[in-house]
């Protein structure tokens, strides 16, 4: 972070510090949160301006799911002390950030649109969903059952499906 913010930096140096930290935190992936931040704070890779934009989107995604990572252990602790030594399967557990903090459904829609635009799923039910997602924002009913049964697959389009939960589960 202190790089990011080094205006005695050559621009370079800073977005590669960037970077950096993205390969640390990028809870979309990492391509998808490099191209949120450069949407949401503007081109840094040109405007030394941005950075500090950029770096501090991120830094408040970061602090929000540390946040919730501490209000989780401390529910861990008093479930393990209640004798419920293994969570449920289907409860959440944000060992792993599942979107971004502070703007889930924006970043969610972003990383769809990244992902979709890079023709990162060959399964074309993925890929219908993904259109209809970035054209409309929400399903229709037999949209969110055909989502339900691709969710349900294993398959090579998980992280883009993770990342649809998160737009179908706020709209």
């Amino acid at each position: 972070m202190r790089k990011v913010l080094d205006d005695s930096l050559p621009l370079g140096r800073r977005v590669t510090a960037l970077c950096y930290c993205l390969e640390r935190y990028s809870p979309i992936g990492f391509h998808a949160s490099l191209s949120f931040l450069r949407v949401v704070a503007g081109d840094f890779t040109r405007d030394p301006a941005a950075l500090p934009s950029a770096m501090e989107l991120l830094n408040s995604s970061y602090a929000a799911w540390q946040a919730e990572l501490r209000a989780y252990g401390v529910l861990r602790r008093h479930a393990k002390r209640l004798g419920h030594r293994s969570p449920h399967p289907s409860a959440p557990n944000p060992n792993q950030p599942s979107h971004w903090y502070g703007a889930p459904r924006e970043a969610a829609l972003h990383a769809v649109w990244v992902w979709y635009s890079k023709g990162a799923s060959a399964d074309t039910d993925v890929q219908s969903l993904a259109f209809t997602l970035l054209e409309r924002g929400r399903f229709t009913a037999a949209q969110r059952e055909i989502f339900e049964r691709v969710l349900a697959e294993p398959g090579d389009s998980q992280e883009i499906l993770r990342q649809m939960a998160v737009v179908v589960a706020r709209s």
